[in-house]
């Protein structure tokens, strides 16, 4: 009996069944059996309600005694009414973070970083400065093989042949202009020097802007771009530049879509229905597609304006697994002013749960403005998308065995509430260096790189060259004096032997005489 004195009588029901109770009749008011809903079972008999599948397990309303095991691959959540696949749950997000700015952002810093890096692999084979040391060690080689003319050999032919070699590297000394032979062999080097820094300007002007541009193959790091980056908030109370203005129109004025994914259930579009906000007045709204299909029910609803709130209603109380919620728009050119196809979706799921009967969800909408500024000239191209934000708690959508037994709703109502953040974020991309510097820096790199060459062989002949000829001096000093000392010791010699001679001699006649 309940609080007003009305009688209610419960019939036993066998498994499977559960004890409806009537709208409307006679009093007393007595159940009848109904069969469990899908994803529900009931495996004993008895005035008992049935119960929700385990997560795990599901029942598409064939079987109402038991629940059936699920693959490890699908997702089923509680209350399940099929397996279904993990990229129905999938989040669409076409905004990723903007690139941070290179650490160095001087073109004579990475033009230098990269002509005297030398790494492993691919670094390696890319370095300019390994093979301006190969240059370096054939130029040494070929000294060598001159030295071994000029010491080893005295036949007429090879004295010709070294004299062509010190007239052909004559020729091309670019370092003394043309006063040294081995400054030929030098300029070899700095050749294979130069003509890596050319080469390396070259592909890197190329390097941009970052949607164009490919992997930096010419140098050892691949993620080398001729790019730097700013990103910011900015208020849309601040009036804004006449150049963004077109970009915030397409922007504001892109038709939106709401897609919005019932997941794991068998509600039907039969029993849905769809109101929206206008002013004060909730109105009657359509969709434009509507059906079921795996066990998914999708809706797409064309919004009468962006900032709107929809409420869809489900007059039933099966059971749902998850939710997802998107946004799309068309792409939109205009001239510099590109807006891009928005198709941006959220998915809520929750382990060991199902969807609530109530489902407050709060949409935040925020601009992203790209201006990428060009090489030449003063007009930039932009480039306008939305990007999405839910600040509904998820864990608030969801509902327990427990929770969802207490649960007297005969109804599911999604309200969807779409805003905009007082900000959008403005991100600039332009070049490092344009054309006309990048021109002159590597004309400065190569004259630097000449000047450190004969730099080289100025602190040769003012440094080394002496102290090679002092050397040369002291070592023929010491070895005249060897000599020398050798001569008169030799002639030590000589004079003893003679004395010894002598002395001999007169033993003789003394000896003989006595």
């Amino acid at each position: 009996m309940d609080a007003i004195g009305n009688l209610l009588i419960f019939n036993p029901t066998p498994p499977g069944f559960y004890p409806s109770i009537p709208g409307t009749g006679s009093i007393p008011f007595i159940t009848s059996e109904k069969p469990c809903l899908p994803g529900m079972y009931k495996d004993q008999s008895g005035i008992n309600d049935c119960i929700l599948c385990p997560t795990g397990t599901k029942n598409p309303g064939n079987s109402t005694i038991k629940c059936l095991s699920c693959t490890s691959e699908s997702f089923c959540s509680l209350g399940s009414v099929d397996e279904i696949s993990h990229s129905a749950l999938e989040t669409v997000t076409q905004v990723i973070a903007y690139p941070e700015s290179p650490e160095s952002t001087i073109f004579e810093e990475i033009l230098i970083h990269n002509m005297f890096h030398i790494g492993k692999g691919h670094c390696l084979v890319v370095s300019p400065l390994f093979w301006t040391l190969i240059a370096a060690a054939i130029a040494i080689l070929i000294l060598i093989v001159v030295g071994i003319l000029h010491c080893c050999t005295a036949n007429p032919t090879s004295s010709r042949v070294r004299r062509i070699i010190k007239w052909v590297f004559q020729k091309t000394d670019l370092i003394r202009e043309g006063e040294l032979w081995v400054g030929g062999l030098a300029s070899f080097s700095l050749i294979v020097m130069v003509s890596f820094a050319y080469a390396f300007s070259n592909n890197y002007l190329k390097q941009y802007p970052i949607e164009t541009s490919s992997d930096s193959y010419f140098a050892c790091d691949l993620s080398i771009r001729n790019a730097k980056f700013q990103t910011n908030l900015q208020s849309l109370a601040i009036p804004r530049v006449e150049a963004e203005k077109n970009m915030f129109d397409l922007l504001e004025q892109q038709n939106l879509t709401l897609n919005i994914d019932f997941i794991n259930t068998l509600i039907n579009c039969d029993i849905i229905s769809l109101r929206a906000l206008f002013g004060t007045t909730w109105s009657t709204i359509r969709w434009s597609t509507c059906e079921n299909v795996h066990s998914v029910l999708s809706l797409t609803i064309p919004l009468p304006f962006q900032l709107t709130s929809v409420e869809i209603t489900l007059a039933g109380i099966q059971t749902i697994g998850a939710l997802r919620i998107g946004l799309s728009g068309h792409s939109h050119e205009d001239e510099l002013y590109h807006l891009k196809e928005l198709n941006a979706s959220q998915s809520f799921s929750k382990n060991g749960s199902l969807l609530a009967q109530t489902l407050p969800v709060a949409l935040s909408l925020t601009k992203v403005i790209n201006e990428t500024l060009p090489m030449e000239g003063e007009e930039g191209n932009f480039t306008g998308i939305y990007i999405l934000t839910f600040t509904t708690n998820s864990d608030s959508l969801f509902l327990s065995q427990d929770q969802y037994v207490q649960s007297t709703s005969s109804a599911i109502v999604l309200t969807l509430v779409i805003s905009e953040t007082p900000f959008y974020v403005k991100n600039v991309q332009q070049p490092i260096a344009k054309q006309a510097e990048i021109i002159f820096r590597t004309i400065l790199f190569t004259v630097v790189c000449l000047e450190l060459f004969g730099l080289v062989f100025i602190l040769y002949t003012l440094i080394l060259e002496p102290i090679y000829h002092l050397l040369r001096r002291v070592f023929c000093r010491r070895n005249e004096k060897y000599k020398a000392n050798g001569q008169k010791t030799n002639g030590d010699f000589n004079y003893m032997d003679d004395t010894s001679n002598t002395t001999s001699i007169i033993d003789e006649h003394m000896t003989f005489k006595f």
